[in-house]
């Protein structure tokens, strides 16, 4: 049987389709791509007369293609993205099934619940404005085939159902919120930190030029340019190549106590989504709750992996690590056996020039200022990387110069490590937070010095100074980083488009602040200002008795509406039935009363069966005021008589 859907319905379901489908064309593969977009032509081409229902061995051969693309594609890429995956599958092939509205009501329910897993996904302000106006798309389907006529109509009813369904929805917001594990993000490997526990020159080239966003810091101060060091991660062992953090800081990070901070400043980290437990915090900082953790290189770490954006609360502490184990002083001094040469003996030169550690590393740091050059797309380094950078190309950026010095201050006999982290940020007024991105990823030295500690170096700012004071963007500026940076990564850089993001950016703030970052704690809290009480119950009970009143309120509203046409029509009716003086009995009905009349008054039988039919429409049809008045001329054009008979 062929069953052809309206056009109105049919460009409907094809744009409620693609909207759903379309966040998840990067996840689910080409084939399941091109299958959706085949189907959907089919379903077109069959609803135009074109093409015939697909044969069943077609439906067999499409629905054992995607699974064995499935199969192909799938494995290690997790539980969630192979749900979504077979419900795309199926979401195609159920196109070409419709036969009857039941299967149209099927697929809406089948959009619906892929929209459902992407709102689990994606948790920005723009995906769910996007989210929720695919799901309107969805009802809109089933509205056009059983709704009003005309597109006006049918955007008026999909805005009442919008409004009516908006407190509900607030509701279940305010009281329950994060439904965990459902409003998370279950799948850690697609995210990204920016960061990497290894560090060779190369890996910060593609990370530079990302507007991903980090992380957001709450400073109540105003920190300087050298104050905005966010720390991160160490990387202790040097392979010749490549920094790796030592295999005995993984087993810290497992075993890391929750320290509490002493007295300090507060200040507040609002992490993106990340598979990685470290947190960038500023030098020095300490938890505040004991959700988070301390390791002995004076990293704070989050218990989990953050699958959705979290805050942290931290307090910046002037407490100095002057203390170490030897052990890992002798790791921080270690180098390979072999290999960069040169740079051996440059770092022995200064050794021999400088007898105090500090005037030695100062001099090391200085060594950058002339004669090296900032940039993104440096030349490849040899085999020995450190003597090609430092004695041949001098073109590099912050993760050259921090291994290089470090290479140098090891060689030298002065403990050195690597710090990963973020420099700079920008700094939001309208909110008072910082906003940090990817490209503000940063590498710098740390080097034991005998009474100071760890002491940072950061052999950048001696290259581009401009990169750590005013940070990375505004080397955007410069004519020999536009040489380096991607046409779109300086279009993005430009004034219009900046203020845009900023905009942007501020109201993701406020979003992820208010509405992601909205949990039980805080509902505790709103709870308890309003209410007195941080129990949810008598909360539930309050909220949804004063639903329940605005719903019978809106409800009796409505019906009001209806009520003076229909008591003003029963009104000229009994005044209709007064003037033609006969009493109605009890019990009877318009139809009866009128069979009396013709015996009565057979004369006006013909006006007062007319008069009778618009009664009835107006009290069991629509409420037309035409109609009504109408009605009205009936009951004025009636004869009045003297006697009311019974």
């Amino acid at each position: 049987m062929r069953w052809y859907l309206p056009k109105r319905t049919l460009v409907l379901l094809i744009l409620a389709q693609l909207s759903a489908v379309l966040p998840t064309w990067n996840q689910v593969g080409p084939v399941l791509v091109v299958l959706n977009l085949f189907c959907l032509a089919w379903c077109t081409g069959i609803c135009l007369g074109r093409f015939g229902q697909p044969p069943r061995w077609l439906l067999v051969a499409l629905a054992l293609g995607g699974a064995v693309a499935l199969a192909l594609t799938l494995p290690g890429k997790g539980v969630y993205l192979a749900m979504v995956s077979l419900l795309v599958l199926g979401y195609s092939l159920k196109v070409l099934e419709i036969r009857a509205s039941r299967d149209l009501y099927a697929l809406v329910l089948f959009g619906l619940f892929l929209l459902a897993t992407d709102f689990v996904r994606y948790q920005s302000m723009a995906m769910t404005l996007y989210l929720l106006l695919a799901s309107l798309l969805q009802l809109a389907v089933l509205l056009s085939l059983l709704g009003p006529k005309g597109n006006l109509g049918l955007a008026r009813r999909m805005g009442r159902m919008a409004l009516l369904s908006l407190p509900l929805t607030l509701l279940l917001f305010l009281l329950l919120p994060r439904l965990s594990p459902l409003w998370q993000m279950p799948d850690a490997k697609s995210g990204t930190t920016g960061l990497s526990d290894t560090l060779s020159p190369g890996d910060f080239a593609s990370l530079a030029q990302s507007t991903e966003l980090a992380f957001r810091a709450e400073l109540p101060w105003r920190p300087s340019a050298d104050g905005l060091y966010w720390r991160a991660l160490t990387l202790e062992d040097f392979d010749g190549r490549a920094w790796h953090q030592a295999r005995f800081r993984q087993q810290e990070e497992r075993d890391a106590p929750s320290l509490l901070a002493g007295p300090g400043r507060d200040w507040t980290l609002m992490m993106s989504p990340s598979p990685k437990r470290w947190l960038p915090v500023l030098e020095g900082s300490r938890p505040r709750s004991r959700e988070q953790q301390v390791t002995r290189d004076n990293r704070v770490l989050a218990r989990q992996p953050l699958l959705q954006t979290a805050r942290f609360p931290l307090r910046l502490e002037d407490r100095p690590q002057r203390r170490e184990e030897a052990r890992v002083l002798a790791l921080n001094r270690q180098l390979p056996a072999a290999g960069n040469g040169r740079s051996r003996a440059l770092a022995l030169s200064f050794r021999q020039r400088f007898g105090d550690d500090k005037a030695l590393a100062q001099a090391l740091n200085r060594h950058f200022a002339t004669g090296f050059r900032y940039s993104l797309t440096p030349p490849p380094l040899g085999e020995n990387a450190v003597d090609a950078f430092l004695f041949d190309t001098q073109v590099g950026f912050c993760g050259h110069y921090a291994s290089a010095m470090a290479f140098m201050l090891r060689a030298a006999g002065i403990p050195a490590r690597i710090v990963a982290g973020y420099q700079g940020g920008q700094f939001v007024p309208e909110g008072n937070f910082y906003a940090l991105y990817q490209y503000d990823a940063h590498a710098w030295v740390e080097a034991w010095l005998p009474g100071q500690g760890w002491t940072r170096f950061d052999p950048t700012a001696q290259v581009a100074p401009e990169r750590v004071d005013r940070g990375f963007s505004s080397l955007a500026a410069s004519p020999q980083f536009r040489g380096d940076a991607g046409w779109f990564w300086q279009l993005k850089q430009q004034p219009a488009l900046r203020w845009l993001r900023y905009q942007a950016a501020l109201m993701d703030y406020r979003w992820s602040r208010w509405v992601l970052n909205y949990d039980g704690q805080r509902r505790e809290q709103l709870l308890s200002r309003l209410l007195g009480t941080s129990d949810w119950l008598p909360a539930a009970l309050l909220f949804g008795g004063l639903l329940l009143g605005a719903l019978l309120l809106l409800h009796w509203w409505s019906n009001r509406r209806q009520a003076p046409a229909m008591t003003a029509a029963a009104r000229l009716y009994l005044k209709g039935c007064k003037k033609m003086g006969l009493a109605r009995l009890p019990g009877e009905g318009a139809q009866a009363y009128a069979l009396r009349v013709a015996e009565h008054r057979p004369e006006l039988a013909p006006l007062w069966n007319q008069l009778t039919g618009l009664y009835q429409q107006l009290r069991y049809g629509d409420q037309d005021p035409e109609r009504l008045k109408a009605l009205k001329r009936q009951v004025r054009a009636l004869p009045r008589s003297a006697t009311i008979a019974p």
